[in-house]
C-alpha cells in the first residue's frame, strides 16, 4: 500500500515517522511496557516500548573459536581491526565452568582506561553487566544491564494485548543486538528470541485492526542495531514484512 491511511485520527505514516525520529535522536523509549488507557471512542489503546535488545549471545563452550572473533568485531567498531584483535587477546578474560566447560563470565575493558565491565553469562546469553572504575571507585560495580528486564517487558506487553488492554504494540527499535550472527529467525539467536518471547505469543490481527488498515499487532521502527551487521535489514523485514508498505526497503 502506498496511500496514507488514518487510524482513529492517527496517520499511519506519521506514526511510523515519529517512531523513526525517536530512534534517530537516540531517545528510545524506556524499556517498560506502557499500556495506554482505552480511547473514549473510535481509537485504539496500545503498548509502547523500545531498546529492549539483549546483549551479545556468545557461543558458550570452551575453545569455541568464534568467541574471539565476535569480540574483535565489536571492538573493531572503535579501533582498527588488527588493534581490536590484539586488545581482545590481551585484555578480554573469559571464565569457563571447570566441569561443564560453559562460559560463565567475561571481564573486559569498557569506556575509559580505568573502567572494567563484567558480564555474567548463562547458556550463551549475557544475563547481567556491571562496570567498575578500578581507579576512581574500586570495588563499586554499577549495574548496566539485566536480561530479565527485557523478558519482563515482553511478558507485560503480551499480557496487555492478550488481555485486551492494548490492541497493538509500538516499538521504537533496537530489539536485536546485531546481524553478524544470522539475519533471519531461523539462524539468528536474537530474532529467534524476539519471536519466542513476543511475536508468536501475540494474537493475530482481528477484523477491527484489519479494517483500520493495520496488518499486525507489532509495529517496529528500525533502529541502528537492526542494521548493524545486517545493512539490508533482512531479519527485520522477515519478522515484520509490513514494513515494506511503509517505504522501508532492503536498500535502506
Amino acid at each position: 500500500m502506498t496511500k496514507n491511511c488514518t487510524v482513529a485520527g492517527i496517520d499511519r505514516r506519521a506514526l511510523v515517522s515519529g517512531m523513526v525520529a525517536v530512534s534517530a535522536l537516540g531517545g528510545a523509549l524506556p524499556t517498560a511496557a506502557q499500556a495506554q488507557t482505552p480511547a473514549a471512542s473510535g481509537g485504539f489503546s496500545f503498548a509502547a516500548c523500545g531498546d529492549s535488545r539483549p546483549m551479545m549471545y556468545l557461543p558458550y563452550k570452551d575453545g569455541h573459536p568464534d568467541l574471539v572473533r565476535l569480540f574483535a568485531e565489536m571492538f573493531g567498531l572503535v579501533m582498527p581491526e588488527r588493534v581490536a584483535e590484539e586488545v581482545v587477546k590481551r585484555d578480554v578474560k573469559m571464565v569457563f565452568d571447570p566441569v561443564t566447560k560453559d562460559l560463565v563470565q567475561v571481564i573486559m575493558p569498557f569506556m575509559t582506561k580505568s573502567e572494567v565491565m563484567t558480564l555474567s553469562v548463562d547458556q550463551g546469553w549475557v544475563t547481567q553487566a556491571t562496570v567498575e572504575d578500578v581507579k576512581l571507585l574500586p570495588g563499586v560495580h554499577r549495574e548496566m544491564f539485566q536480561l530479565q528486564g527485557g523478558d519482563w517487558v515482553a511478558r507485560e506487553i503480551v499480557g496487555h494485548v492478550r488481555g485486551g488492554r492494548a490492541k497493538f504494540v509500538i516499538n521504537s527499535g533496537d530489539v536485536v543486538w546485531w546481524g553478524n550472527q544470522g539475519h533471519l529467525i531461523g539462524d539468528s539467536p536474537y530474532w529467534k528470541r524476539v519471536y519466542d518471547t513476543m511475536l508468536k505469543l501475540l494474537p493475530p490481527p482481528d477484523d477491527e485492526i484489519r479494517a483500520a488498515g493495520l496488518e499486525g499487532r507489532w509495529f517496529l521502527s528500525v533502529g541502528n542495531h537492526e542494521v548493524w551487521g545486517d545493512p539490508k535489514i533482512e531479519g527485520t523485514l522477515a519478522a515484520v514484512p509490513y514494513l515494506k508498505n511503509f517505504g522501508v526497503t532492503p536498500e535502506r
